[in-house]
């Protein structure tokens, strides 16, 4: 487990998941307001802010580029000691407390703001309804229900080899399809396929993999992402148009779990992130503060 994790404690007020504009808005405001928070992120918060060559529209800073205005808000986060801890969130069960799960860790909090952004990859078909039944995030917690089985790793970032290298010492077979063009770190038992994923197939569990021109016999596909979406991450959680339906004051269907940013969808700028980020923390502490005095008028037992 690294150092990261190991500060991380077992029960907060509030979580943020992601570390882009409205991520990092969020967690400034529960600083201000001295929240017990703490920050779930990526080991490189918003590539696609460091990617814009000028932001145009930032108020006070006409013409910045965005690694330095990205550069700006991490620095501001430092000076108001606001650690990013890097945790791939797998899978969070409502709450309150919400239970948010890692890889390696999990923990609670009082309330949640998701600001994951957009996946930019669609679920297959046949994904959601596999979901739990042979469909899953992270092969290398769910391995041992793998042991001598036929599994595939679907993977959008190098993050699948490691995955699928600790797969091969425990399955009879993996397959391997990368969905990204760096250069493959494979044990020698894993097969790669080059061909995508037109659907997973299976009633009761998953059976295949279809590849249009081949089928793969399979009984576990694990499909790894850099940001699983959001109605992956949460059971139950209300969509809209593919992105977190949200009240005004960036409310989800679930008491306590709030959403900001690209995830709540369209216009996809960075004010309109960094707004709600900022708008949402407000709006949780408003929350945390409601369950206090409902916990103080709770009758005594």
């Amino acid at each position: 487990m690294s150092e990261a994790l190991q500060t991380l404690k077992d029960h907060y007020e509030l979580a943020i998941v992601g570390c882009g504009p409205a991520g990092m808005a969020a967690a400034l405001n529960a600083r201000i307001r001295k929240r017990d928070f703490v920050l779930l992120g990526s080991e490189f918060c918003s590539p696609k802010l460091s990617k814009a060559p000028r932001i145009e529209n930032w108020l006070g800073f006409p013409d910045i580029g965005g690694e330095e205005l990205r550069q700006r808000f991490l620095k501001h986060l430092e000076e108001k000691d606001i650690p990013i801890i890097p945790f791939k969130v797998i899978n969070i069960y409502p709450g309150p407390p919400f239970t948010v799960v890692g890889k390696e860790k999990s923990l609670e909090a009082d309330a949640l703001i998701l600001a994951t952004g957009v996946s930019v990859s669609k679920l297959f078909p046949g994904e959601a309804e596999l979901l739990g039944l042979g469909v899953g995030y992270c092969a290398t917690c769910d391995g041992p229900l793998y042991k001598n089985k036929t599994v595939a790793i679907v993977a959008y970032n190098r993050e699948g080899e490691d995955e699928a290298n600790f797969m091969a010492g425990i399955c009879s077979k993996v397959y391997y399809l990368p969905y990204y063009s760096d250069p493959l770190e494979l044990d020698a038992r894993i097969e790669v396929k080059k061909s995508k994923v037109q659907k997973i197939i299976g009633t009761q569990n998953v059976e295949r993999l279809d590849l249009g021109e081949e089928q793969l016999a399979v009984d576990g596909v694990f499909i790894i992402r850099e940001n699983l979406p959001a109605e992956q991450l949460v059971s139950d959680l209300e969509m809209a148009d593919g992105s977190i339906k949200v009240s005004h004051n960036l409310e989800t269907n679930l008491p306590g779990l709030f959403a900001a940013g690209d995830c709540t969808g369209q216009p996809y700028q960075l004010i309109k992130a960094a707004g709600e980020g900022g708008t949402a923390a407000l709006q949780a502490v408003k929350y945390l503060d409601g369950l206090k005095v409902s916990d103080r008028q709770a009758p005594a037992l």
